[in-house]
């Protein structure tokens, strides 16, 4: 077998509902190095953590979940060390994820699970 190089990284988030049939892309980026994808990974989690709360605080807390997807995220993102065993993990060609589930309303009908997922992970070509 050929042996393959890293030629950057891609991140990315998404949201997936079994219940509402359906995939949702949110964001994507290609980046240089494995610090700089795990660094957006963290501004995504970041960013998904603020719109959610202020949708948890709508519903007041009633999810039916251990921990809402928002605290999911934040705490996540503020482990530094987790996060240096992801950018060593990235760096050595293993993906590497955030992921957390909770339920959201879908065009107005009733509420479905939904899985929020942010990953990434190295792009290989030949050498």
């Amino acid at each position: 077998m050929a042996e393959r190089a890293v030629d950057g990284y891609w991140a990315e988030a998404k949201v997936r509902s079994p219940d509402a049939g359906g995939e949702w892309y949110l964001a994507g980026a290609w980046l240089d190095t494995a610090s700089a994808a795990v660094a957006w990974l963290h501004g995504e989690a970041e960013r998904l953590a603020a719109v959610l709360e202020s949708v948890e605080s709508e519903q007041g807390g009633q999810s039916g979940y251990s921990s809402p997807v928002s605290a999911v995220f934040r705490e996540w993102a503020a482990d530094d060390a987790f996060r240096a065993v992801q950018c060593a993990a990235l760096a050595d060609g293993q993906p590497v994820s955030a992921n957390a589930r909770g339920s959201d309303r879908i065009c107005g009908a009733a509420d479905v699970e939904v899985l929020y997922s942010l990953s990434a992970r190295p792009v290989l070509r030949p050498h």
